[in-house]
């Protein structure tokens, strides 16, 4: 493995691991800060690091023609705000470790939107793919412990955010192709900061909260902003542009296993029917993007 190969690969390693290490730290936060305020204060963060990015660079970008601003902005109404209120609300009642494995199946999702809204004919291995995924899902959200069946209302906020995220990926590719890839970003999290922040001081009242909380608070959602929403998505950039869409989007699979990690040694072990319905996710996601085709294993 060349040198640059093997740079690009760690870097997307880290990106992983910070969204996984993501879950936990957004756990970390339920009962403490608001959804709306936990989002407002980490994209709000986010969005800083970008403006500040775009004086230092200073690059030409692409010129937004007609209508185009308002579509990025709803853009980052659906895949910021839409998605963090989502996520932040589904880990009040809901594990790291499920929220991770709920996400994962993200890929499946929006190849089966993009289906429907780009067009396209789907083979039998996404859709083998995508019952294998969302029967892993079955069991995650099912099966928290080993007495009972459960379903937390957390569960279903955290399918909501795999929909915001997955619908946004593929308005994205419909609605704003031509943008570039961190001028899109920059114009969606400021959208999402701006969105979040009105509901936040709307139904949060983050201005009585925010002096009352920790510093260790500000410093997880420090966190989330620098590590889970700005490298975690210029290495991911990086990633793509080095080894192509396809290739890096394997490294996705990684994401739950570092929430995994992250728990245990958090002293939180997952239950068996969790761990079970990993190995269903990941390999549904697997199925349903070809992966095993590169080996020789075909479904028909």
């Amino acid at each position: 493995m060349a040198g640059t190969e093997r740079s690009i690969f760690g870097l997307l390693i880290v990106a992983m691991f910070f969204w996984g290490s993501n879950f936990n730290a957004a756990s970390a936060l339920a009962g403490i800060v608001p959804p709306l305020t936990a989002g407002a204060e980490r994209f709000l963060i986010a969005a800083l690091i970008f403006l500040i990015l775009r004086l230092y660079h200073g690059r030409a970008e692409s010129r937004l023609e007609g209508w185009m601003p308002m579509k990025l902005v709803a853009l980052g109404i659906l895949g910021v705000f839409g998605f963090n209120f989502a996520f932040f609300t589904g880990l009040q009642s809901t594990s790291a470790l499920n929220g991770a494995l709920i996400m994962a199946t993200s890929p499946l999702v929006t190849t089966l939107l993009a289906s429907v809204v780009l067009g396209g004919r789907l083979g039998i291995q996404h859709w083998l793919g995508a019952c294998l995924g969302f029967m892993g899902v079955a069991l995650v959200i099912t099966g928290k412990s080993d007495t009972r069946l459960q379903f937390a209302e957390g569960d279903l906020y955290m399918i909501v955010a795999c929909l915001c995220w997955s619908l946004y990926s593929v308005l994205c590719k419909r609605y704003a192709p031509t943008v570039p890839p961190l001028q899109l970003s920059r114009w969606n999290i400021c959208a999402g900061a701006i969105s979040l922040s009105l509901a936040a001081v709307l139904f949060e009242h983050p201005e009585t909260l925010i002096p009352q909380l920790v510093p260790q608070t500000h410093l997880i959602l420090l966190y989330m902003g620098a590590c889970g929403s700005v490298l975690a998505y210029i290495f991911w950039l990086k990633g793509i542009q080095a080894l192509g869409p396809g290739r890096a989007a394997l490294f996705f699979n990684l994401v739950p296993v570092f929430t995994l990690l992250v728990g245990m040694v958090l002293g939180e072990p997952p239950q068996p029917l969790q761990l079970i319905g990993m190995v269903g996710v990941i390999t549904g996601v697997m199925l349903g993007n070809g992966v095993f085709r590169q080996f020789g294993w075909r479904a028909v």
